[in-house]
Order: C-alpha cells, then sequence, then structure tokens
C-alpha cells in the first residue's frame, strides 16, 4: 500500500504523521512526503520599467533557501516513520494543484491530509487546499482534523444502501479488523420525497425502514465475524450531512467517520456537488473518504 502525505510545517502535522504511522505500524506500505511551496508573491512593476534580472535572481535564491529548509524538515519526518520507506519531495506551486498532480502520477492508495481551521473570508477568497483535494481527487483521502487517530475508539461509518457504500463498508471490515475499536454503522432515514396519501405514506416508510434493519443487522454480524464490536444506529433526518455531523460531533467516544464517496468527473462535479466535501467543512473529528471512481 502508498501513502501520500502532503505536509505544510504547521500545527496539524504531527498529529497528521502521529496518524500515519499508526495506519502503517499494522500495515506495510510506501510513504511518500510532499511539501509545496507557494510560489513566491511578484509584484510586477510598470511595464514601461521592465524587470530586474538581479530582482528574479533574488526571488530564486529565496526560493532555493526555502526548498533547502523544507528537505532539512522532511529528513527529519523521515526519521520519525523509520522503518518504514520514505521518499520525499519539495516542489514550488499552488499547493491543491501540485498535490493533484502528485496523486495522479503515484497513484497511492490514500491520501492523508491535514485540515485546518479557516475563517468566512479566507475561505470565499482562496477556498481550501484539503477540499479542493477532496473534491477534485480520485484516490482514497484520510483527512485528519485537529487531533490523531489512535484506533483504539469508536469508528462511525456512514451508510445508505448505496453500492458506494457497501464498498466502503467491505473496505472497513478488512481494515478495521486489524485494530480493537468499536464500530458504529450510522443510517440517516430520510423522509418519503414522492406525492403519496399520508396513510399509505407511513405504511410504506414503515415497510422500507424494516428492510432497511435487516440488512443493517445483517451487516453488523459481518463486523461481528471479524470480532470487531459493532453497534447499529438508526436515525431520522431531513438533512443525513447535519444528523451525521451533529453525531460525530457530539460523540466524545468517536475518533474517526468513514464515508463513501463516487469520484465524480467534470460537469456532474459541478452540478451535483459532493457530499465528502460538505462533511469535511462541518465535521471536526477526522474522516477517512474511500472513493469509487466512476
Amino acid at each position: 500500500m502508498r501513502l501520500l502525505v502532503p505536509v505544510d510545517f504547521s500545527d496539524i502535522t504531527n498529529p497528521l504523521l502521529r496518524t500515519v504511522k499508526g495506519f502503517v505500524d499494522k500495515i506495510p506500505l510506501e510513504i511518500f512526503l510532499l511539501h509545496v511551496i507557494p510560489p513566491i508573491v511578484y509584484l510586477p512593476y510598470p511595464e514601461t520599467m521592465g524587470i530586474s534580472v538581479i530582482d528574479i535572481e533574488m526571488l530564486e535564491k529565496i526560493e532555493g533557501e526555502k526548498k533547502e529548509e523544507a528537505i532539512e524538515k522532511l529528513k527529519g519526518l523521515q526519521e520519525f516513520l523509520k522503518p518504514h520507506k520514505t521518499k520525499i519531495f519539495v516542489e514550488i506551486g499552488d499547493p491543491a494543484d501540485t498535490i493533484l498532480e502528485y496523486e495522479d502520477r503515484l497513484k497511492p492508495d490514500f491520501v492523508f491530509l491535514g485540515g485546518h481551521k479557516k475563517g468566512l473570508v479566507e475561505k470565499i477568497l482562496i477556498g481550501s487546499t484539503t477540499e479542493k483535494v477532496v473534491k477534485y481527487g480520485k484516490r482514497n483521502d484520510f483527512v485528519v482534523k485537529g487531533r490523531e487517530v489512535n484506533f483504539n475508539k469508536k469508528v462511525v461509518i456512514a451508510y445508505d444502501f448505496s453500492q458506494t457504500c457497501q464498498k466502503a463498508l467491505e473496505f472497513a471490515i478488512d481494515f478495521l479488523k486489524n485494530f480493537k475499536v468499536k464500530v458504529d454503522i450510522l443510517h440517516v432515514d430520510e423522509p418519503i420525497g414522492v406525492p403519496l396519501i399520508e396513510k399509505l405514506k407511513v405504511k410504506v416508510h414503515e415497510r422500507f425502514a424494516e428492510e432497511k434493519k435487516k440488512i443493517l443487522s445483517d451487516l453488523k454480524k459481518k463486523f461481528e465475524e471479524k470480532e470487531i464490536e459493532t453497534n447499529i444506529v438508526y436515525l431520522e433526518g431531513k438533512n443525513p450531512v447535519e444528523v451525521i455531523t451533529d453525531y460525530v460531533n457530539n460523540n466524545e467516544d468517536v475518533e474517526l467517520l468513514i464515508i463513501g464517496s463516487k469520484g465524480l468527473s467534470g460537469l456532474k462535479r459541478l452540478i451535483l456537488g459532493n457530499t465528502a466535501t460538505k462533511l469535511i467543512s462541518k465535521i471536526k473529528k477526522p474522516i477517512l473518504i474511500y472513493k469509487v471512481v466512476e
């Protein structure tokens, strides 16, 4: 298994690396550490004045020093991740675009990302590197927010009976059997949206609920066959994102949310949006996003 781990040396880097180390202690893999240096903002002279060669050389010198400094820091992270095999990369460019380029080039099984808190104005102006990578990338993402994951508490798996969520669940069973965690399979039951006579609508809803609970019970048995203590959480609500957010954020025992995400492309992504990016902006805890690409 291969991991791409972009780091920016901010306060989220240590929790991110500790989560990676805990992840790889159970599964042998190759780690790619990437640091992206945003280009130095250069305010151009008026066209009539031109640009001095000395100015360009100065900027190149500053960028070169930043690269050397980043390489030394990455070497320190390499030491922390031993005995696991790691490679380091330093690039100058837009962080999100560069991460996506490396994702396409290295084809990692997971991209580990640090989630930062941003103010409203900052989000409007520049967005979020993590959200862009999750939205436009096609590899599985592990977003660490606030604190590392120790894989010894409760993991919530959001499930909606889709093929995407089914594949995410199958991955979760195989992955979580390596750890001593408890699992909550969380389903949000939404109101029936088709026009029906009220009494008929209630009966149809009850019948669907019975069928769903039976399927969820069977899924619980699959986890328990792997000796994973599992609980079914069946909640009702009109907005699944809000219900999942409230449950995860307000449950102190939860250390990780796992969701399935359909990797949409092009126009579909623009029209339909992405539930994963909506959850990233609201959930205050780490999220593992298992992507099923179209």
